[in-house]
């Protein structure tokens, strides 16, 4: 597949994912020769290199990506030399980290600082966390540890009245979506899932968190962070 893609495109790229990689990932797309994106779940921000062309013998590069500036969020498309890509996605990575950075009317600042310090607490200092997932015990601990969230949170709605029942049901589908993406996701990526899942959990109260995390906590940072070291 990579090498479907232009070798000079892939250096730009890389490079800058490898420096950028808490704020942007690569994603396969059908329809474009590379394609990155915003890694926050909830956001719909790309950049994509559609085309190579050549005018006068000098490259030339059709991108789509958005939001097109500080402005403005839809799309564009723009037609630009090949010199002038690393500038264009330097300002795209940009607008992101801003828009990461301010907190607003539309966050939730207590569910923001209970997930960065989950993710300071478990924080990986292998080489490969940003590359590479959880070995095949970890992932299997992974996924026996969210099953058995789920088993508790379904225990813990007996009694609760119905607005409590919704905010578990939706962390048992959050522990699902976490499980899928174990064998698919980096190190780091599943470490932020979990931590933005506790952080929820956390919220809906401290008889949840202290049932699915504060209980297992020791086993969660030996099998995570040492791998069972």
């Amino acid at each position: 597949m990579k090498k479907k893609v232009p070798l000079a495109i892939l250096e730009i790229f890389q490079s800058a994912i490898d420096k950028n990689s808490d704020t942007i990932e690569t994603k396969k797309n059908e329809n474009s020769l590379f394609c990155c994106i915003d890694k926050d779940e909830n956001s719909d921000f790309y950049f994509k290199v559609m085309k190579c062309e050549f005018k006068n013998g000098s490259p030339s590069y059709i991108l789509e990506y958005k939001p097109k500036s500080n402005h403005q969020t839809e799309a564009v498309s723009v037609a630009l030399p090949f010199s002038e890509i690393p500038a264009s996605l330097e300002r795209w990575i940009s607008i992101i980290k801003s828009y990461n950075s301010i907190n607003t009317i539309y966050d939730d600042p207590i569910l923001k600082t209970n997930q960065k310090k989950f993710e300071e607490s478990f924080h990986i200092e292998d080489e490969d966390a940003d590359y590479a997932s959880f070995d095949l015990s970890q992932q299997i601990f992974n996924d026996d540890y969210l099953k058995n969230v789920k088993i508790k949170l379904l225990a813990l709605q007996e009694g609760k009245a119905e607005s409590e029942v919704k905010e578990l049901n939706l962390a048992i589908d959050n522990a699902t979506e976490i499980q899928q993406q174990l064998t698919k996701e980096t190190k780091n990526q599943v470490i932020k899932r979990l931590a933005k899942f506790w952080a929820q959990t956390q919220k809906i109260g401290l008889e949840v968190i202290k049932e699915i995390f504060v209980n297992v906590a020791a086993e969660l940072t030996k099998r995570l962070i040492t791998g069972g070291k």
